[in-house]
């Protein structure tokens, strides 16, 4: 059985065009980051895990840009640009896939 503990997740406008979604959290004692960026520019976005080893972050897994389920261009929504949060359910997917892959992958 896995255990998992959340330490932080972030919503925030990284440029006046991309949003990123940033979880940090432990499973079965190893320390996962989580990053997904939506960006105007379809190529730009990404879904990232990377594991610290060695006090540096180690790339696990990506999704490449053209499966993800995340939309582009979220910054342009006037809603999430004033409140990044409200956007999360449309990183969801992308989150599920990363956290299970991650999973898979170390364990």
């Amino acid at each position: 059985m896995t255990k998992e503990k959340i330490f932080e997740t972030l919503h925030y406008q990284c440029s006046s065009q991309s949003l990123i979604y940033r979880e940090l959290y432990s499973l079965n004692g190893k320390k996962i980051r989580l990053e997904i960026k939506s960006d105007s520019f379809r190529s730009q976005c990404y879904a990232r895990s990377h594991v610290l080893k060695n006090d540096e972050w180690s790339l696990i897994y990506s999704v490449p840009y053209a499966e993800m389920k995340t939309k582009e261009g979220l910054i342009y929504y006037q809603e999430y640009k004033r409140c990044p949060e409200k956007a999360h359910s449309e990183f969801k997917a992308d989150i599920l896939r990363l956290k299970d892959l991650t999973k898979q992958l170390l364990f």
